[in-house]
Parts: C-alpha cells; sequence; structure tokens
C-alpha cells in the first residue's frame, strides 16, 4: 500500500513539475532542411520578463524580448545565414520583421511598402525596434521576396518539422500548443493591411 501511495505521489509530483522540467528551451531554426541557428530560453517562469537569445555558429547574434503576453512565434533562418524573419506575438499586434546582418542592411523601411498602410508600417517599425537587444545587426520590416520565400519554406515543413522549428505558444512541459501555420502565412501576406 505504501509502495502504490508512494509511485502515485512521484507521479503527481512529476506531472506538477513538469511545466518547469520539460519546458522547450531550445527551437533550432532551420532554413531549406539545414540548421542555421538555435534559439534559446532560459530557465525561467513564463511571468517574468526574459530574453530568448539566438545563436549561429557559437556566438549570441541577438535577443527578443519576451514575456507572459508577448514572444516570438517563429524565426525564419534565410539561407544566408544573416538574415531572420521573426513573427512575433505582441500584446496588441503581431509585429513581423528581420533582423539583418548583412552588410547592406539598413533600419529603413522596406522599398516594398509592406504592410501597405503608412500607419501600420510606422506602428510596427517603433515596436520592433524595441523588441531586439544585443544585437549589431539592423532591425527592418520584411521585403515582399523574403514573406515569399519564407512562406514557401513554411509551407514544405512537416507538422513534425513545423513544431520542431517553432516556439509554443502554451508549453506545459507534457502538453504543448503552437500557433498554426495559417496564422503565420497570414501574418506574412503580402497584402496585409492590419495588426492582426
Amino acid at each position: 500500500m505504501k509502495r502504490a501511495l508512494l509511485i502515485t505521489a512521484a507521479i503527481i509530483v512529476l506531472i506538477l513539475m513538469s511545466p518547469i522540467l520539460f519546458v522547450k528551451r531550445t527551437v533550432p531554426l532551420v532554413s531549406h532542411g539545414r540548421v542555421v541557428a538555435v534559439a534559446k530560453q532560459p530557465l525561467t517562469m513564463p511571468w517574468n520578463d526574459y530574453k530568448v537569445d539566438v545563436y549561429a555558429g557559437g556566438s549570441k547574434i541577438f535577443s527578443l524580448w519576451s514575456d507572459f503576453f508577448d514572444c516570438p512565434e517563429f524565426i525564419y533562418p534565410f539561407a544566408d545565414g544573416r538574415r531572420f524573419l521573426c513573427d512575433y506575438y505582441g500584446d496588441t499586434e503581431n509585429l513581423v520583421f528581420v533582423v539583418d546582418w548583412s552588410p547592406y542592411g539598413t533600419n529603413s523601411l522596406s522599398s516594398d511598402k509592406w504592410p501597405s498602410d503608412d500607419f501600420e508600417r510606422r506602428r510596427m517599425t517603433q515596436r520592433i525596434t524595441c523588441l531586439v537587444t544585443n544585437t549589431k545587426g539592423s532591425v527592418r520590416l520584411p521585403n515582399f521576396d523574403e514573406l515569399q520565400e519564407a512562406s514557401s519554406n513554411l509551407l514544405s515543413l512537416t507538422s513534425w518539422q513545423f513544431r520542431s522549428a517553432s516556439f509554443p505558444s502554451g508549453d506545459f512541459g507534457i502538453i504543448r500548443f503552437y500557433f498554426s501555420k495559417a496564422e503565420l502565412l497570414n501574418d506574412w501576406r503580402t497584402n496585409r493591411q492590419g495588426s492582426w
């Protein structure tokens, strides 16, 4: 009887501790079937502010602020390993931006004028520069070619590959919830006009 009670107690403790013990801390950033970089989350409770750090070649190249209400959904690394399309779930809107390490990267708005609404473009530009820290690259809005490449790559991922390369929207250790491909594709559509 005592043994059964101990086993039951151990299982209950394991289930209760699973959101701390088994949380997804590392997300491989994959482009065309190749891991280009890795995103790492610290061992912290989600209601605290924390940073998601992105490493390439063993060096930290940028970080994203996160908390319980704001977090990255997906980071798509382009094949050159110098540009990263970030889809970020903000408390009031979904933000899409590029962290650009290429020698010609700029902090200016995309020449393609994405999104097409001037107010939305200004608002996104103001917010994205506050989210990215610890970088020597530039932060800018994506152009149409980048949006289409990321969308095409996303569509080619199997459901297992997609879950592996995504940040959970809810992570309880044993059980995880993810944003859907359709939600990401909606954020990346070239005719996007709204905050969501």
